[in-house]
């Protein structure tokens, strides 16, 4: 019996190995900084608001920084990307389009 044990593992092992293994692809996350930079700005609420509408308050240079004070104060806070509509007008038919504006010299 122990060598038909034997053999039995041994042959699960060779049809296991004859498998191709098939990983999945992890797509990576922009950091933070990155996400900065795609126009994406991060903003807590203004002191003394409800909720009820949309007041920012103090702006953050990242998503971590802003998550770390939101948590810390007990509140939720808010990320805004800002664009800028341009025209084309370089094709038969013109295009609005849109580009990012990118902030620099944050407090």
């Amino acid at each position: 019996m122990a060598t038909m044990l034997g053999s039995a593992s041994e042959e699960e092992t060779s049809q296991n190995s004859n498998r191709p293994i098939i990983r999945p692809s992890r797509r990576q996350r922009p950091a933070a900084d990155e996400q900065s930079a795609l126009g994406t700005r991060f903003f807590l609420p203004k002191p003394g608001t409800n909720g009820n509408s949309l007041e920012l308050g103090r702006e953050f240079r990242s998503e971590g920084e802003a998550r770390v004070e939101a948590l810390k104060l007990g509140v939720t806070y808010y990320t805004i990307q800002e664009w800028r509509p341009v025209a084309d007008f370089a094709g038969k038919n013109p295009e609005l389009k849109r580009e990012v504006v990118s902030r620099s010299g944050m407090e």
